[in-house]
């Protein structure tokens, strides 16, 4: 087995460097590993590799996930972002010691993945509301969950809804919105989960279309997206489709909660079974 582990040093709060020693100190004997950097990945070759491990958030995660889908390879997921929202989803532990027995021991299996106008995805892609926080987060130097709760306390007041038009398997409709969340896996992360009913292996998207809560029912809101459950209710709609065609959606979105910009139509498929990660036994 030849593995390669790729980190972040932006990752989560800080990058802690005693975690690549600590990760070198848990691989077993007889396994040959290399580390390499996040910002030289690009131009990295990894043809020779069996496994790509991804040390990082779900920015991380997405980066080398795809490459992995590409060249047939498996990948491993070690957790260490702001909030983690696949490794949560497929109940991998933050704990470093049990991700790397879990990314060395775990059980293969084939999970599916997306992409919106050929960006690919793993997670979750999205607009409004919801973009417009991954385009600020970070701006003002504070990351975790106290980077996230300051970015949606400025952002909230000041956006309004908007009319999205969706195409979901042929049948249009057209409504309100304030966030639009396109999901493979179950959560934005940090246990936030806007798609509880989410299969990653069905061959189909959530689609979770929100509208604006009055500041009264902000909280009714967050207890929702932590019950883990999914229903239509007088903030969200829910649809599954495998191909979706976007209009009015507006440029800004973002793709695993990096920020991106689409210009125009959106249209966006699945791929089932595409990808193989280890997941716990």
């Amino acid at each position: 087995m030849n593995i390669l582990f790729v980190y972040n040093k932006k990752a989560g709060k800080k990058f802690e460097p005693l975690v690549v020693n600590q990760i070198t100190e848990l691989i077993p004997q007889g396994i040959d590993f290399f580390f390499v950097d996040i910002r030289e990945f690009d131009d990295y070759d990894t043809t020779s590799f069996d496994k790509l491990v991804a040390i990082g958030g779900d920015g991380t995660v997405n980066t080398v996930a795809k490459r992995a889908n590409e060249q047939n390879k498996i990948l491993a997921v070690i957790p260490k972002g702001s909030g983690d929202g696949l490794a949560r989803f497929l109940n991998i532990p933050r704990n470093i010691n049990a991700a790397v027995d879990i990314a060395m021991n775990g059980k293969v299996v084939y999970i599916d993945t997306a992409e919106v106008d050929g960006h690919f995805f793993i997670n979750v892609a999205g607009a409004g509301f919801e973009a417009e926080v991954a385009h600020k987060f970070g701006a003002g130097g504070i990351r975790g969950l106290r980077g996230y709760a300051k970015t949606i306390l400025e952002s909230f007041g000041d956006r309004t809804e908007k009319e999205v038009t969706l195409t979901l398997d042929g049948v249009k409709t057209t409504l309100p919105f304030f966030s639009l969340s396109i999901a493979n896996g179950a959560q934005w992360g940090n246990n936030f989960e806007i798609a509880s009913a989410a299969d990653i292996q069905d061959g189909l998207l959530e689609v979770a279309v929100m509208r604006k809560p009055k500041w009264l029912r902000v909280i009714g809101l967050i207890r929702f997206l932590k019950s883990k459950k999914q229903e239509n209710n007088a903030f969200l709609s829910y649809y599954k489709a495998s191909k979706i065609d976007i209009k009015r959606s507006g440029k800004q979105w973002h793709i695993d909660g990096e920020p991106v910009i689409l210009k125009n139509k959106k249209y966006i498929k699945i791929h089932p079974r595409s990808l193989k990660i280890v997941v716990p036994l």
